[in-house]
């Protein structure tokens, strides 16, 4: 997994954003009703972008997030209940993060945890391929996708950010840049641990066919449509749920495309991958 040259590092990301250049644009510009997909087909906008987080149920209609953390979704109660064992250290992280926010959920935090819902299945395609999963599964273990974003004005709530860099990096070079933003202390002792337990309970439960690679995203206010005001920069780590079958389906010269370009292109089109699921490989 090594850099691309034209990669930089996220620490530069907020050395930028301290300090932004750009002029400010309002708040109401990056908080229009959300009217549109941008795509102009409902066919597509109908298409799934994320499945039913209970593993191996591929429902996509009708989802509904949980009530307490946000940060999954499912497509009905008994689907919930049976996820429960598996997402409730998740569950009770998240939400203890939402309570320690006084005023209500930050505007970057709430553009992005709609951004996330919005793209989970570019998310995947994007660990699949960055981290060559079809070629070397173990990989799954050394490594993750981060991603900085910053926002922009956008008519769908969920396609509020732009790609200013993606990368896939070794675990180590990951560590080194949430030490260097302040975060590691609080990966290393809450977040990590957690994952690698989900990351068991899956594997467990899954009889080895499932596992979770994780993308980490830094999403700051900078940029030429940087809003104005005070908007701290926002994290967010989120697992996705990778099928061996899957990967194994996914054709090789779905390898052999810059998959930065496709995630960038794919982000700012509006154009999020559609029913990426073991069987299942349209866009």
């Amino acid at each position: 997994m090594t850099p691309h040259p034209s990669e930089y590092d996220l620490t530069a990301v907020l050395a930028t954003c301290a300090n932004p250049n750009s002029d400010f644009t309002t708040v109401e510009a990056h908080t229009a009703s959300d009217k549109t997909d941008g795509t102009g087909s409902q066919e597509y906008e109908e298409a799934a972008t994320r499945f039913c987080s209970r593993d191996n149920c591929f429902n996509y209609k009708d989802l509904k997030e949980c009530a307490q953390c946000k940060s999954v979704r499912y497509c009905s109660r008994e689907c919930q209940r049976k996820d429960w064992k598996l997402h409730k250290p998740t569950c009770a992280y998240n939400a203890q993060q939402f309570a320690a926010v006084e005023g209500g959920e930050p505007l970057l935090q709430r553009n992005l945890r709609h951004w996330v819902a919005r793209f989970y299945s570019t998310l995947v395609s994007a660990a699949i391929r960055g981290l060559d999963l079809r070629f070397d599964w173990d990989r799954i273990n050394q490594g993750g996708i981060i991603i900085g974003l910053e926002p922009r004005p956008h008519l769908n709530v969920g396609s509020r950010w732009r790609v200013g860099m993606v990368a896939a990096r070794p675990n180590e070079s990951i560590f080194e840049m949430l030490d260097k933003v302040g975060m590691m202390e609080r990966y290393r002792d809450e977040v990590f641990p957690g994952h690698e337990e989900a990351r068991k309970r899956l594997r467990e439960s899954s009889g080895g066919r499932s596992d979770y690679a994780y993308v980490v995203i830094l999403a700051s206010n900078c940029g030429p449509d940087a809003l104005e005001g005070d908007h701290p920069p926002t994290y967010r780590f989120t697992p996705v749920d990778v099928h061996r079958e899957m990967v194994n389906r996914m054709p090789v010269e779905f390898f052999t495309v810059n998959w930065r370009e496709e995630f960038t292109e794919q982000v700012e089109e509006d154009r999020p991958t559609k029913h990426l699921a073991p069987g299942s490989l349209t866009q």
